[in-house]
């Protein structure tokens, strides 16, 4: 599903309209586990860049039924659940109870060995997927990301069999089929090794194919493609942005990386570990005691200004504390002269518009720079009070 930003008119809803038109794609999270930390942060980085790069450019937001829900990693598990719980309601479990089923469904499959299962497209969503992205649908209103349509299904813009005609036609594909064989993407004229984007039975094609099949029919609708991702995923996305320009695409890689919740490297929430360190746990400990708009901006100063983009931090509760007094202050601060409460409702937006301060922190990018951006509004002197206040409202919270 691809959200606009722009109003009525074909206009940005405030900020500077460039003329230039950007797509955004941050890689979606499968519906089958809590929201943990790692989530939380990549959620929140692409929030801020799109809501930002949104009062540059006319950006438009693309979530991916296709990579999100109807790939083999989820199909997988909900055919397993039929099989080993079949009839089971998952009505009444949370997040952490379904996402507790998915770690045992993955140590069963790496016990078996080999390559996960060639699982096609269920009718309908499963029961404990619509759990899920019911809970989800709270989570993102928590942390006040726009819901970009979690839960309404939209078919792919490409057939995998479109897609692979596309591909051979650049040389980029090696289509196997007709020997009973799988397709690879072929990028090894120029370095790349071979990716393979569906198994010996066909199908629809995994999370890569999925990806392409949403991207290869916008790219030249736009002037720019900004992919954001999971950093351990960086190999297969530096092969799309290849793909992608010999289309004749523009295309900016923003990798994010996961969240440290222990001494040890950061791992897959396939293999559990996160119980405690869920967006649902956060919300449980903050959202009540310091209200919405102090949280959802707390969150955004810690995910993005103390953890950055990278790894090596580790999560620290305490910085959690000190980032919701902060944003506290910050929101007080703006709200000062108004008469309004920062734990209230939201005040109408002010009228000195933040675009202006977003250039230097978008070169020489097309998206402006999450980390870039939070870290100036933190900065004494770096960001002007009035258009704190307006910057505050239109991207942070």
């Amino acid at each position: 599903m691809v959200d606009s930003m722009m109003d009525g008119d074909g206009g940005l809803s405030g900020g500077v309209d460039s003329g230039r038109r950007v797509l955004f794609a941050p890689v979606p999270v499968s519906p089958t586990k809590p929201l943990t930390f790692s989530h939380v942060k990549g959620l929140l980085w692409s929030d801020v860049l799109f809501r930002a790069t949104a009062l540059l450019h006319k950006t438009d937001f693309l979530w991916s039924w296709t990579v999100g829900v109807a790939n083999a990693q989820t199909h997988g598990f909900w055919a397993h659940l039929d099989a080993t719980r079949p009839g089971m309601d998952f009505s009444g479990l949370d997040e952490e109870d379904i996402g507790l089923l998915y770690v045992d469904y993955q140590r069963q499959r790496r016990e078996r060995g080999g390559p996960p299962p060639e699982v096609g497209a269920p009718g309908a969503l499963h029961p404990a997927g619509a759990r899920v992205l019911e809970l989800w649908a709270e989570r993102w209103g928590e942390l006040g990301i726009p819901d970009p349509g979690l839960r309404v299904r939209t078919p792919p813009p490409m057939s995998f069999d479109a897609l692979v005609e596309v591909l051979s036609g650049y040389g980029l594909c090696l289509d196997h089929r007709p020997f009973d064989g799988p397709v690879y993407l072929d990028g090894t004229a120029h370095g790349f090794p071979l990716r393979r984007l569906a198994g010996a039975g066909g199908g629809s094609g995994n999370y890569l194919a999925g990806l392409l099949r949403e991207l290869v029919p916008l790219v030249d609708a736009y002037d720019d493609v900004v992919l954001a991702f999971d950093r351990e995923s960086l190999p297969d996305y530096v092969l799309v942005r290849h793909v992608l320009a010999r289309l004749g695409a523009r295309v900016s890689l923003v990798g994010v990386g996961r969240v440290r919740t222990g001494g040890g490297r950061p791992v897959s929430s396939r293999y559990g570990g996160w119980r405690g360190h869920t967006a649902a746990a956060l919300a449980g400990r903050y959202l009540d005691v310091v209200g919405p708009r102090v949280y959802r901006l707390g969150v955004r100063l810690y995910f993005i200004a103390v953890l950055g983009q990278g790894d090596r931090e580790v999560f620290r509760e305490e910085l959690v504390g000190r980032c919701m007094a902060r944003a506290a202050r910050l929101l007080a601060a703006a709200d000062a002269g108004a008469g309004l409460d920062p734990g209230g409702p939201a005040p109408p937006p002010p009228a000195d518009d933040p675009a202006p301060l977003l250039p230097r922190h978008a070169r020489p990018h097309p998206h402006v720079d999450p980390y870039r951006l939070t870290t100036a509004l933190l900065s004494r002197n770096r960001v002007p009070a009035s258009r704190a206040a307006a910057l505050l409202e239109e991207v942070y919270v």
